[in-house]
Formats: structure tokens, C-alpha cells, sequence
């Protein structure tokens, strides 16, 4: 055993080993209730032992503050639930006094943040809390920000910065990406501070254009960071999904795009982590993503910028774990019988 992992049937924290095999990296995992399975990691393996970074501990938090959203994406590890009541600010305030007083950032993020008509008056609550100021970040697909009453509302709060899911025009369709641009459109405008872009791939025929788009925002100095991302197996997954891509076919192809073109590319071996790779072309940051899965995922190697506490009665941990104990517990409406080790929880310095 060199790491753990998770019984893809039902959920338990298991003991696991990486290894190689074939040129590719795959776990091996015993569950006491469903026996040993193996699962591919990644098809390169010379690809994963040359991919390096920093292992370092999460620096910032994700909050869940709805289950609702104005969109039906393809891809969506929430699987939104319009009829559901958002959690009130008194209880997500004292969620979030229950953390340490480390002045970690703050993602805010549901399904659809802006579904709610309190969303200012959340922000600046957190930031009236006693303690270290924070940094809070919104995770929006931009469709209410198109609005310029609403968009208005966040119009002089400070230490606020928005995450915009643009995606590919085909992704959610043209009349959406309209709506996504006079939000764009209204921040510039409004002086709200666009963190980056976030693009979901339905297949790699998508990628060039968000390159591309990803050039043009930074010369209108609109923003000079991407996370470009393909879909996974947790939550929503379309009927007609691809075949599984891998974090080395997106590098690959990415990397490809930029020699055509004459881009640079720059590396990282130091930013990123196992899930995502940093790279600049031509001087803008792009995290290419590939998260994991119930299958996939490695607690020796899962490495998330952000801490996320999702599950009531368990405890805070990573954010790609919280996310596939959510698809189990709350998309699924199944059971959880344990509790992650300890030494992979959040730890309280």
C-alpha cells in the first residue's frame, strides 16, 4: 500500500497501490466488501512521472450556497435541483466561523451562485466577520451578471473577484454564450474584477477556439487566466459522452495548437498539482484540467488549491473528495459508511 483511494461500488476509503503497467499508471484497491479492482489513471505514464509540482497544502475553501441553477449543462458535478431551498446566510456564516481564522480565500460556488437574490448581501456579511479579512470569489456562468440591476449589486465591494464558465458557444448553445457575453460585458464596464474563464470541453474539437478567446481576452485586458477542463465522471455526464480523455491528451493537443500557431509555451514545474497542469502561452496562464473520479482519485497525489465541507456530519477535506462523497450522498441518495483518515482531512494548525 502506498496511498489511498475509494471503492468505486460503494464508497468506502480504501487502501490502494500506483503502479505502472503497459506505459500507463493505474491503482489497485482493495475494498473488505467488493474485493480488488484496478483502474487507469493516466494512458502515459512517462507523461505522469515528468508532469512535476509543488505539493503544498490547500490555501482556500469552497462554500456550496445553492443547489439551483439558470443552466443545464452537459457536465455539472452538482446535478441542480431547482426546487430546493438555498441554505440561509446566518447558517453559511457560522459554517464558516467554525474554520480557522487563517484569512483563506473564499470560493462561493452551487450549481449557480447568482440564483440568489441575497448574493451581495452574503459577500459583504462574510466580510463583516470578526477575524482575518478574506478574499471571496464567485463561480458564475455569467448569465445573471448580463443584468445590470443585478450586476450593480457588487458594484464597490472590495476583495471580491468573479470565476466566469464561458465554455465553447456550442457547449450551452449560441443564444446562452449572448447572455454570457453582456455579462462579460458588464463587469469591464462596472469595474468587477474577472479572476478567469473557465471552459468545460464536450470534446477536443472545442479546445482551439477557447485558446484563441483566451488570447483575445488578454489583449482587450479583459483577463490573462483559463482553467480549460474536460469532463469527468461524477454527477451529470450526457448520454453521448466521448471517450474518456486523460490529462495527457489535453496537454498533448493544447501543445499541438501552439506550435501551429507559433505560441509559446511555458511549463510549470512548480504551480499546478496532479489534477492540473500550468501552463503560459504567451505569457497567459492556463490550468488544463482533468479532475478525478471515484475510481481515480489517489490521496497521495490529490493535491486541490481549495478545502470544501459539503457533507453534513463529515469532516473537511479536499475538494475533489467533498465533491465525489456529494455525487454519492446528496445526487444519489446514497449511504456513506466511513470516514476519510485522518491524515487527509483539513488539519488545524
Amino acid at each position: 500500500m502506498n496511498t489511498f483511494s475509494m471503492c468505486e461500488q460503494c464508497y468506502r476509503h480504501v487502501p490502494a497501490e500506483r503502479f505502472e503497467k503497459d506505459g500507463k499508471i493505474w491503482l489497485g484497491k482493495t475494498c473488505p466488501k467488493h474485493g480488488y479492482h484496478e483502474c487507469l489513471v493516466e494512458i502515459d505514464s512517462e507523461f505522469y512521472f515528468n508532469h512535476k509540482y509543488e505539493k503544498r497544502t490547500p490555501s482556500s475553501y469552497w462554500l456550496d450556497i445553492t443547489n439551483r441553477c439558470n443552466l443545464d449543462c452537459p457536465h455539472c458535478y452538482q446535478m441542480p435541483d431547482n426546487e430546493s431551498q438555498d441554505p440561509g446566510i446566518d447558517y453559511l456564516l457560522s459554517q464558516i466561523q467554525s474554520w480557522p481564522d487563517d484569512g483563506y480565500p473564499i470560493s462561493l460556488v452551487g450549481a449557480e451562485p447568482t440564483t440568489r437574490k441575497d448574493l451581495a448581501d452574503l459577500v459583504r456579511a462574510i466580510q463583516a466577520l470578526p477575524g482575518k479579512p478574506r478574499m471571496i470569489m464567485i463561480v458564475t456562468n455569467g448569465i445573471n451578471l448580463g443584468k445590470e440591476e443585478y450586476a450593480k449589486k457588487f458594484v464597490g465591494i472590495d476583495n471580491l473577484k468573479w470565476t466566469i464558465g464561458l465554455n465553447h458557444p456550442e457547449y450551452n448553445g449560441g443564444v446562452i454564450r449572448v447572455k454570457q457575453q453582456a455579462g462579460v460585458d458588464n463587469c469591464v464596464a462596472l469595474g468587477l474584477t474577472i479572476k478567469n474563464f473557465t471552459y468545460t470541453l464536450g470534446s477536443l474539437d472545442q479546445l482551439e477556439y477557447c485558446l484563441d478567446e483566451m488570447q483575445e481576452w488578454n489583449r482587450k485586458g479583459i483577463c490573462d487566466n483559463a482553467r480549460i477542463q474536460v469532463g469527468v465522471d461524477i454527477g451529470r455526464v450526457p448520454e453521448d459522452n466521448p471517450p474518456e480523455l486523460f490529462l495527457s491528451e489535453l496537454v498533448q493537443a493544447s501543445e499541438e495548437v501552439c506550435k501551429r500557431k507559433g505560441w509559446t509555451w511555458e511549463p510549470s514545474d512548480t504551480e499546478g498539482n496532479r489534477t492540473h497542469y500550468l501552463v503560459r502561452i504567451n505569457g497567459v496562464v492556463h490550468r488544463l484540467i482533468k479532475w478525478v473520479d471515484v475510481k481515480t482519485i489517489d490521496f497521495e497525489e490529490t493535491f486541490s488549491e481549495s478545502y470544501a465541507d459539503m457533507i453534513p456530519s463529515k469532516p473537511m477535506s479536499p475538494l475533489l473528495h467533498q465533491v465525489i462523497l456529494r455525487d454519492r450522498f446528496i445526487n444519489e441518495g446514497q449511504m456513506l459508511f466511513d470516514t476519510l483518515p485522518k491524515q487527509y482531512q483539513r488539519v488545524y494548525e
